[in-house]
């Protein structure tokens, strides 16, 4: 696999996650014949284990740690496998443990516009566990 579709495939998953941050409402879910939600899977009213995201109450601090996480180290891991401010060594562990993050955060808040993420974040999780060659990096 090729250093630059791997680096796309985790700052796809950074969007994700930091895209809890600023959740769409009712009038964002309409753009694009209805097909932004399935890019920027959070929206106002969603809701889980965790709670809801309303507009008047904001979002679940717990919710938010995590994704936080998951974007972070999803980040890192990218940075990681460009070569730049951390070994290259460092991108498994974190893309494996921010994949992870992202996971729960996704089911944590389940809704169909998280399964393109949450295809994601399996995707990573089988490339950096399963296919230990699928980024050489000599």
């Amino acid at each position: 696999m090729s250093k630059w579709l791997l680096i796309a495939l985790l700052g796809m998953q950074v969007h994700f996650a930091a895209s809890y941050l600023v959740p769409l409402d009712k009038q964002s879910q309409g753009e694009f014949g209805g097909l932004l939600p399935w890019f920027w899977p959070w929206s106002y009213g969603d809701g889980g284990v965790l709670g809801q995201i309303t507009s008047v109450a904001g979002f679940p601090m717990a919710g938010f740690y995590l994704a936080m996480t998951a974007a972070g180290l999803l980040a890192l891991s990218a940075l990681a496998v460009a070569g730049l401010w951390i070994s290259i060594g460092w991108w498994r562990p974190l893309a494996t443990v921010g994949a992870l993050a992202l996971l729960c955060l996704m089911l944590l808040f389940f809704a169909p516009t998280k399964l393109i993420p949450i295809v994601g974040a399996v995707g990573t999780v089988y490339l950096t566990v399963a296919r230990p060659t699928v980024f050489e990096t000599s």
